[in-house]
């Protein structure tokens, strides 16, 4: 099954609802950790729901400027990837 940027962008959606952030914050350009105040214990959660997900391994980023959008694309590649 092909995954669209939509597919993504609504699973991270979820995946961040999930973790308590008001859906009102979650933007293509949230920086994970200091728009969205998620820590590392938060990307870990993160990275794994997205491999029971999309079958992906991501590294999620908190300590910098990683944004929504940017994990986006990076899901969006990997999955990529798998299907070269």
């Amino acid at each position: 099954m092909e995954r669209t940027s939509d597919d993504i962008h609504q699973a991270l959606t979820d995946i961040l609802g999930e973790l308590g952030v008001e859906q009102d914050a979650i933007t293509e350009s949230a920086v994970l950790g200091t728009d969205l105040e998620l820590d590392s214990t938060d990307a870990v959660e993160i990275g794994l729901e997205l491999k029971r997900r999309f079958d992906v391994t991501v590294k999620v980023q908190v300590k910098g400027s990683e944004t929504v959008g940017d994990l986006a694309k990076t899901v969006l590649h990997e999955i990529g990837q798998q299907h070269a």
